[in-house]
This record gives structure tokens, sequence and C-alpha cells, in this order.
């Protein structure tokens, strides 16, 4: 059911780095993230309003700077 609310919302698996992303929303969870929260938390992360330019990683822990840039330059 977590998979499908992200689906719904139009977002794709990465394979490579274990995560789902939606590149118009600049969003993307980690499958430990997905796995940890409910649906009704996922949906809340889902809808709500991002700011600046840049993506929001929804992690358990945040990821450094380094993984931070090199998902950024994968996803953009």
């Amino acid at each position: 059911m977590k998979m499908d609310v992200l689906r719904e919302a139009n977002y794709i698996y990465n394979f490579d780095h274990a995560l789902f992303f939606n590149r118009s929303t600049k969003k993307a969870f980690s499958f430990p993230f997905i796995d940890d929260h409910s649906e009704r938390e996922l949906s809340t992360c889902i809808q709500e309003g991002k700011e600046g330019i840049g993506w929001k990683f929804y992690f358990n822990f945040p990821p450094s700077e380094r993984v931070r840039r090199e998902l950024e330059g994968v996803l953009d």
C-alpha cells in the first residue's frame, strides 16, 4: 500500500540508490524511511510544501553533503 501511495503521486523507484523520487516536486524518499513510516505519514510528506529550489530528501538519517550532491546530480 505504501508503494501505491508513492506511485499515485508519480514517484519513480531508482534501483541504484534504493529510493523513490519525483523530479517535478524535487522530493525523494529512501526505502528505509518508507518502511519505517505509515501511509498517512508518507501522504503528509508528499503533500507538504517544499522551501527552496533544491531537493528534499526524506531519509531516516540526513544524507551527508557528499551523498546529497551525488543524488542531486543523478536525479536532476
